[in-house]
């Protein structure tokens, strides 16, 4: 079943794949940031994941029944535009939410980055102390 939200699901996929790249270069000791700037970072994606919490609410309420009249055709209207929202996988409810998440998991693999940084230089002084 298609609900007309294929792009926006290609979308989702494609932040998807970013996602997995970025934690996988973080994991490997690729991407170390300076932990204020990687805080900065991750709060511009955790902000855009709250903007979709809001979007999310507000899409519930995209279908209020009745709304297209209590006759065949409006409930024709209704039926599919709640299958537009709320399709499992495919719907807006689901690739919201879904985006929702890569978002807060990229805010976390960002923080995660600085951690590697300030362990590595914790690593650094204390080797320092040890040659001094």
């Amino acid at each position: 079943m298609t609900t007309g939200m294929e792009g926006l699901a290609a979308g989702a996929n494609a932040l998807a794949g970013q996602s997995a790249g970025l934690r996988a270069a973080v994991d490997n000791g690729q991407l170390v940031m300076d932990p204020e700037r990687a805080e900065a970072v991750a709060k511009v994606y955790e902000d855009k994941a709250d903007d979709l919490d809001k979007i999310v609410g507000r899409a519930d309420r995209l279908v209020i029944n009745d709304s297209f009249g209590d006759c065949f055709i409006g409930r024709q209207l209704e039926e599919k535009f709640r299958e537009k929202i709320n399709a499992r996988d495919v719907g807006l409810m689901g690739i919201l939410t879904r985006m929702q998440k890569i978002m807060l998991e990229m805010a976390a693999a960002y923080r995660d980055s600085a951690r590697d940084m300030k362990n590595i230089d914790d690593d650094h002084a204390s080797n320092q102390k040890r040659i001094v």
